[in-house]
């Protein structure tokens, strides 16, 4: 399975990415290896990268909502990071 993060605000990617790691280690142990997680600063970061069938799942943040019109046609479930209130 592919994993994409894409988030331009560096602490919210760093979080999800080690939670998420965090929470295969734990559960997902046995598939530990089959899980490909990259990381991306930017959205043109991703979309240079981004190939359809590559991604199983996408990881947003808050203001990458522009590229779900280009990579929603493809089969990828998405996911969007929002802010917590005091992070604003």
């Amino acid at each position: 399975m592919n994993i994409a993060i894409v988030d331009d605000r560096k602490i919210e990617l760093e979080t999800v990415e080690t939670f998420l790691r965090f929470y295969i280690k734990k559960f997902w142990a046995q598939y530990e290896s089959l899980i490909h997680i990259e990381t991306f600063y930017s959205a043109q970061d991703f979309l240079m990268f981004f190939s359809p069938k590559i991604y199983h799942l996408v990881i947003l943040g808050e203001h990458m909502r522009d590229i779900l019109k280009f990579i929603g046609s493809y089969d990828a479930k998405v996911l969007f990071i929002e802010p917590q209130e005091d992070s604003l």
